[in-house]
């Protein structure tokens, strides 16, 4: 993946609730061990994560982004 689609997905990833934060950490702490957790917060290096993850953290992310325009819509 290259550095513009890991700074897109940071992005997209900011705009997501903790619940969402929580279960994209489980699905990247599968793949990797290496990160550093604050009291709020966990850091990881894309560098460290295989091809793979980083397609499905994407497809999770682009999953719950389209959830949340489905229920917009459906309220308007």
């Amino acid at each position: 993946m290259n550095r513009i689609r890991k700074e897109k997905l940071k992005e997209n990833i900011d705009k997501l609730d903790p619940q969402e934060h929580a279960q994209i950490f489980e699905m990247i702490r599968r793949h990797t061990s290496q990160y550093t957790k604050t009291g709020q917060s966990v850091f990881v290096s894309t560098d460290v994560l295989p091809a793979q993850c980083l397609e499905d953290v994407e497809r999770l992310v682009a999953f719950y982004l389209d959830q949340r325009k489905t229920l917009t819509l459906r309220r308007d």
